[in-house]
C-alpha cells in the first residue's frame, strides 16, 4: 500500500485544500491591498495563490498525489516564514505562526510532517538568534520569536502524539477489516462449493444466507429466497410443516439438533437429506435465528438398503465412518480456518468504539464458528479420529446421557440393562474417547448375540481395588495398584474361544464379514493413554464379559483443583513461532505474548532457519508442519542440526500420527493440534522451561 491510499478518495481531499487555501490568500492580498500596506507580505500571498490553483489544475489533471503533498508544505513553510520575516498589519502574524504543525500534520503523514516542522523551528530559532546578535531585524521582537518557538514546539508535539495514535489505530482497523474481508472471502468461496446444503434463518424466518448447493436443490436463487417473507412459503405444505416444527425443537434444545426427512428437489428426485440445526443466540441471550446444514444421503441409504443383510446398528457405524471420512479429508484446512477466524473475531472485539451492529455481527460469527467447531469435533470424535482432551468425568451420568445412543445400536430383540454403584465413579478421561469405546463395546455384544437371536446386554459401572498381584489377568496392559473405576458390559451370545482372544486387538481383525472391524485395536490404544486397562471372560456359547478398568479419582473437584495447580507459570522467555498461515502466526504471537514469552515470528520454514543460522538463542520453537518451499519436517531436522538440544512443539490441523511422520529419529518435543487454546500453549511453555 502506498503512503497517500491510507485516506480514501485522498485526491478530492487535496482539491479541496487547494482551492480553500487559494481562496484565503486571495482574500489577505485583497486586505493588505486595501489597506496598503505589508507589500512584501502581499507579494508573497499573491504569489502562493497562483501556486495554489495551478496546484489544483494539475491535480485535477492527475498529477502525483505526494509530489502535490510536497508543494503545498513548501508553500505553507513560505507563508509562515513571510509572516515572521515580512511587516503584517498590527504584526497579526505572529499569532498564526502556531498553526503551522496542525497544517503540516493534516496534509503529511507522522513520518514526514516532523521533517517540516522541524525545517520551520530551526527556521525561527536562528531568526531570533541572529536578531539578539543584531546581525538580523524583523517585524517582530526577539521575545516574541522566543515565545513562538515555545509555541511552535508545544503545538508540535501535541500534534505528533495525535496523529500518531491516529495513524495507529487506523492501521490496525485497516488491517482487522482485511482480514476479516479475506476470511470472509474465502468463507464464501468453501461455502459456495460445499456439497451440503447451507442455510441461515431469523427468528422471523426470513432467509438471511442461502449456498449454492442448497440453491440449486431448491431451485430457487438466495436473492430470490431473501425477498420471501416467511422461507416456508417456498416449500411444500407438509415439507414446510416438518421444517418449521424442526425449527421450534432446535430452539428449544442447547444442542445441535438433527432430523431426516425427504424433500422433492427442483429436478423432480425426492431425496432423503440428513438436516442438522444449529440455533444461534445473541450476547444477551436472545434468539436471532439459525443456521441449518442439508447432508444428501439418498445414494447411501439407497446403498444401505441392498444390504439387507446388514443390521441396523452396522449401517450406524457406516455412517459415523463416513462422517469420519469426510471430517478427515477437510480436518487441517478446516481446523486452520476456524484458527484463523475464532482468533481474528478475537482481536476485532478488542478494538475501540465498535459499533453495536458490528458488534452483534461479530457475536452471530463467532457462535456459528463455535458451532462448526463442535461439529466437526463431533464427527471426529464418533468416527474415532478425535483427539486426546482429559478431563474428570462422573462415567455414571456419562452413560446415562448416552443410553438413547446405546438403544438405538441395538437390534430390538435385544435387551439392555444398565446398573451403576450409588458412590459417584469420578475417572480422567476423554469424553468423546469413552463414549467411543463404551459405544463400540456395547455394538460388539449385539453383533455376538445375533440379528435374529433374543438375548441381554447389562452394562454396570462398579468400584474395584486392584493389587499388584492382579496385573496379569489384563490383556497387553500393565496397571498400577490403586482404585479403580470398572465399566462392564455382558452379554450371552456366541462367546469366544482362547485363540479369538488372542488377536482380537490385532488391527483389522475380525470373526463377522471381510472387510470390516469394529475398532478393537483403536479401543486398546485409548486404553492405554488413559493408563487403562481390558480384562475378558468369554467362552463359547456362554456369552462374553468386558471390563474396562479406568484409574478413579476421589471427586470431580479435586481434579480440577489438581490440574489448576499443577500449571505453570510461565516466566519470561523467548519463542520463535513459525507458520505460514499470516493470521494464525498472528494470533498466536499475541497468545504468547501474554504469556509473558517474546516472541519472534518466521512466514515459512526457509524463513525460520535463516533466523536460527543467525541467533539460536531461543528456549523453544513453535512450527507449523503444513507449509510451502519447506515443510515443518525438514524445518525440525535443520533446526535440530544448528542446536540439537532446542525444545520444538509442533502443530498442525490433523492429529499428531497423521500430521507428521518421523524420519531420521528426528522428532518434537510436543504437539498441537488447531484450534489451540491458550492453556494448551502454556503447558508446552511450562514443559519448554523445565
Amino acid at each position: 500500500m502506498n503512503s497517500t491510499s491510507a485516506f480514501e478518495n485522498r485526491r478530492q481531499v487535496l482539491v479541496w485544500v487547494h482551492v480553500i487555501s487559494a481562496i484565503a490568500l486571495a482574500v489577505f492580498v485583497g486586505i493588505h491591498w486595501l489597506v496598503s500596506c505589508c507589500w512584501q507580505l502581499l507579494s508573497v500571498e499573491a504569489m502562493l495563490t497562483v501556486v495554489m490553483m495551478l496546484q489544483y489544475w494539475r491535480i485535477r489533471q492527475g498529477a502525483s498525489l505526494a509530489q502535490a503533498e510536497n508543494i503545498l508544505m513548501a508553500s505553507a513553510l513560505v507563508l509562515f516564514s513571510g509572516l515572521v520575516f515580512f511587516e503584517s498589519i498590527e504584526s497579526t502574524g505572529i499569532y498564526w505562526l502556531a498553526g503551522l504543525p496542525f497544517v503540516v500534520y493534516f496534509v503529511q503523514q507522522v513520518s514526514r510532517a516532523r521533517y517540516w516542522v522541524l525545517v520551520f523551528v530551526l527556521e525561527l530559532i536562528i531568526a531570533a538568534v541572529l536578531q539578539y546578535i543584531g546581525l538580523f531585524e524583523s517585524p517582530h521582537s526577539q521575545t516574541q520569536l522566543f515565545q513562538v518557538i515555545v509555541v511552535v514546539l508545544f503545538f508540535w508535539v501535541f500534534a505528533h502524539i495525535y496523529q500518531s495514535q491516529y495513524e495507529w489505530r487506523k492501521g490496525q482497523l485497516n488491517d482487522s477489516y482485511i482480514a476479516l474481508q479475506q476470511q470472509q472471502d474465502r468463507m464464501q468461496i468453501i461455502l459456495d462449493h460445499s456439497p451440503i446444503g447451507i442455510w441461515m434463518v431469523d427468528t422471523d424466518r426470513k432467509i438471511q444466507f442461502l449456498n449454492k448447493a442448497w440453491s440449486d436443490l431448491c431451485g430457487v436463487s438466495e436473492q430470490q429466497a431473501k425477498l420471501a417473507g416467511d422461507y416456508s412459503d417456498l416449500l411444500a405444505e407438509d415439507v414446510a410443516e416438518r421444517a418449521l416444527a424442526s425449527d421450534q425443537l432446535c430452539f428449544q434444545s442447547d444442542q445441535a439438533y438433527y432430523v431426516r426427512d425427504a424433500m422433492l428437489c427442483a429436478d423432480g428426485i425426492e431425496r432423503i437429506f440428513d438436516f442438522i440445526k444449529v440455533r444461534l443466540v445473541r450476547d444477551d441471550g436472545q434468539l436471532s435465528g439459525l443456521v441449518g446444514f442439508a447432508i444428501d444421503v439418498t445414494e447411501k441409504l439407497a446403498t444401505e438398503e441392498e444390504q439387507k443383510s446388514l443390521e441396523k446398528q452396522v449401517q450406524h457405524s457406516q455412517r459415523l465412518e463416513s462422517l469420519g471420512v469426510m471430517a478427515g479429508g477437510i480436518a487441517h484446512d478446516f481446523n486452520n480456518l476456524l484458527t484463523v477466524i475464532q482468533g481474528n473475531i478475537d482481536l476485532a472485539k478488542l478494538e475501540d468504539n465498535l459499533t453495536e451492529s458490528l458488534q452483534e455481527s461479530l457475536s452471530c460469527v463467532h457462535s456459528a464458528t463455535q458451532a462448526a467447531t463442535d461439529l466437526c469435533r463431533q464427527m471426529l470424535d464418533y468416527s474415532g479420529k478425535g483427539i486426546m482432551r482429559p478431563e474428570a468425568l462422573n462415567i455414571q451420568a456419562l452413560v446415562e446421557d448416552m443410553l438413547p445412543l446405546l438403544y438405538a445400536s441395538k437390534s430390538k430383540n435385544v435387551t439392555l440393562s444398565f446398573h451403576v454403584d450409588q458412590q459417584p465413579a469420578c475417572v480422567l478421561a476423554d469424553r468423546s474417547q469413552f463414549r467411543q469405546v463404551l459405544l463400540n463395546l456395547v455394538i460388539n455384544a449385539a453383533e455376538a448375540i445375533g440379528k435374529d437371536e433374543t438375548g441381554d446386554i447389562h452394562v454396570s459401572i462398579v468400584h474395584r481395588q486392584l493389587d499388584g498381584r492382579d496385573a496379569k489377568r489384563f490383556l497387553d496392559t500393565d496397571l498400577k495398584p490403586g482404585h479403580y473405576a470398572v465399566l462392564v458390559v455382558q452379554d450371552n451370545g456366541m462367546g469366544m474361544d482362547a485363540a479369538i482372544i488372542e488377536h482380537i486387538f490385532d488391527p483389522f481383525f475380525t470373526t463377522k464379514f471381510a472387510g470390516r472391524g469394529l475398532g478393537m485395536s483403536a479401543i486398546l490404544g485409548i486404553l492405554r493413554a488413559h493408563d487403562a486397562g481390558m480384562e475378558i471372560n468369554s467362552e463359547p456359547g456362554k456369552g462374553t464379559t468386558m471390563s474396562v478398568w479406568f484409574p478413579a479419582i476421589d471427586t470431580i473437584e479435586q481434579a480440577q483443583l489438581v490440574n489448576c495447580s499443577d500449571v505453570k507459570r510461565v516466566v519470561s522467555e523467548r519463542v520463535l513461532v513459525v507458520d505460514d498461515e499470516p493470521n494464525v502466526l498472528h494470533v498466536a504471537s499475541r497468545m504468547l505474548m501474554r504469556l509473558g514469552l517474546t516472541v519472534v515470528t518466521a512466514a515459512n520454514g526457509l524463513e525460520a532457519v535463516a533466523l536460527f543460522e543467525k541467533d539460536s538463542n531461543f528456549d523453544w520453537v513453535l512450527l507449523d508442519v503444513t507449509m510451502p518451499e519447506m515443510g515443518g519436517g525438514e524445518c525440525l531436522e535443520k533446526l535440530r542440526q544448528i542446536r540439537p538440544d532446542i525444545y520444538v512443539a509442533m502443530s498442525s490441523g490433523f492429529d499428531a500420527k497423521r500430521a507428521f511422520t518421523v524420519e531420521n529419529d528426528c522428532q518434537p518435543n510436543d504437539f498441537l493440534t488447531k484450534p489451540f487454546t491458550l492453556d494448551r500453549l502454556r503447558d508446552v511453555a511450562a514443559k519448554a522451561s523445565e
